[in-house]
């Protein structure tokens, strides 16, 4: 079990790192459309709705799976049960 919690919590981690990063990036790419929309102008920008849902979907994986791997035992216990 101490492996699979160790792979888990780093996939965990990893995926919230990507999660931030994309968000992050979400941030940036609705800035710039409220530009364009104050500016009038019309401008082919790409719409970030589906960046947005991966984003959320991403971070709720990410957590799940970090707080699996927290949450697993970090060692077993190899000693009989004498009852």
């Amino acid at each position: 079990m101490q492996i699979l919690s160790r792979v888990t919590l780093t996939f965990g981690v990893i995926i919230l790192i990507a999660a931030a990063l994309l968000l992050g990036k979400d941030v940036i790419d609705i800035n710039q459309l409220h530009a364009v929309a104050n500016a009038n102008r019309s401008t082919n920008f790409p719409s970030p709705l589906n960046t947005v849902l991966i984003t959320a979907v991403l971070a709720v994986i990410g957590g799940f799976l970090t707080g699996l791997g927290l949450g697993m035992p970090a060692r077993r216990n190899r000693t009989p049960n004498p009852h």
